[in-house]
């Protein structure tokens, strides 16, 4: 008993201690970065549509019904005052009903000049999804196929489960579009108006996947 009782003990005071540094971390944060974390249910949500400026951000499909998502922001040198009043607004703006939407602000890309922002989020894989990135390189993996992905500039990078798609729609007014099957291997998109490209592919599933790029490259990988 006395064994159990101290290795409990031993255990509740190992905890405290991560729980301490942990908040010194925090405290002892970095001028001019900021993190910031999320945790939202979206058990009742029939679609998940998120909305980001600018940045990295990678997105997963996973287990349960929360949607997680972790958000780091860097100032860079050059107007390093400006950044910093940024870092001060950065927030998530959400509206959780049939759709849940989440949007990070503060909303448009001239806002996120001379930052590095990075975004990782987790979605659950069953929820339909909707993403727009103003600037930057958007990856989405192992989420739904029932998925509509548009970034204005910069890139998409897809990977999902063939067996879930009906059809796929890769399209680029300006830039390259590209698939890659396990059967075909990689498949270019046919040019549109010599700058651009469009692909469409067919399935077996029941989901229909779009991605579409102003000005840049959208990939998409079946496995």
């Amino acid at each position: 008993m006395y064994t159990t009782n101290r290795n409990r003990i031993k255990l509740f005071c190992t905890s405290i201690a991560l729980l301490t540094a942990l908040c010194s971390l925090g405290v002892a944060a970095k001028e001019g970065e900021r993190h910031i974390s999320l945790q939202q249910d979206v058990a009742n949500a029939e679609l998940i549509r998120l909305s980001v400026p600018a940045g990295e951000v990678d997105i997963v499909g996973i287990a349960g019904t929360n949607l997680v998502a972790e958000v780091t922001a860097i100032c860079e040198d050059e107007e390093r005052k400006a950044c910093l009043n940024l870092l001060k607004e950065l927030g998530w703006a959400q509206k959780i009903g049939s759709t849940a939407d989440f949007l990070l602000m503060p909303d448009g890309t001239s806002h996120f000049n001379n930052v590095k922002v990075k975004v990782k989020i987790g979605v659950p894989q069953d929820k339909p999804l909707q993403v727009k990135l103003s600037a930057g390189e958007l990856s989405i993996a192992d989420t739904s196929a029932c998925l509509t992905a548009e970034v204005s500039a910069g890139q998409i990078n897809i990977d999902l489960k063939e067996s879930q798609l009906a059809t796929a729609e890769l399209s680029a007014k300006v830039g390259d579009v590209k698939l890659n099957t396990a059967k075909d291997g990689d498949v270019s998109g046919a040019r549109s108006l010599l700058v651009g490209g469009h692909l469409e592919w067919q399935g077996t599933g029941s989901c229909h996947t779009k991605a579409k790029v102003l000005a840049g490259e959208a990939k998409l990988a079946l496995k």
